[in-house]
């Protein structure tokens, strides 16, 4: 009786693990789509590629970023970020209505989005 119960223990205590750590990612990914969505509100262009991988960097321009302000103010942060998924080493990030909003990368220890879900 004893093993069964430090089973149920353990099994239980993973899926505690395995939910608090979706929950810390979700949280993570929240935080950084929505400090992109108030540096597009801004026209912070600087701060926006400083958010994203190196190889989307130079794609992020004033010009796009001009075109972005003016379809932002339709998008919530709720309908930008529905789930997150772990995808190896990334974050995978679906809106509310199941499409893929972007990828999320670790680049020395910080979360950088890998594709431009403004454009």
């Amino acid at each position: 009786m004893s093993l069964r119960i430090l089973i149920l223990v353990v099994v239980l205590g993973l899926l505690l693990i395995s939910t608090l750590a979706r929950a810390e990612d979700l949280g993570e990914a929240r935080d950084l789509i929505a400090k992109q969505l108030e540096q597009l509100k801004k026209g912070d262009v600087d701060g926006l590629k400083a958010g994203f991988t190196a190889r989307q960097q130079d794609k992020i321009t004033k010009a796009l970023v001009e075109a972005a302000q003016k379809e932002v103010s339709k998008h919530a942060l709720d309908d930008l970020v529905g789930s997150v998924a772990k995808q190896g080493n990334d974050l995978k990030i679906k809106m509310k209505n199941g499409r893929s909003l972007t990828t999320l990368v670790k680049v020395d220890g910080a979360w950088k989005a890998d594709t431009i879900w403004f454009k």
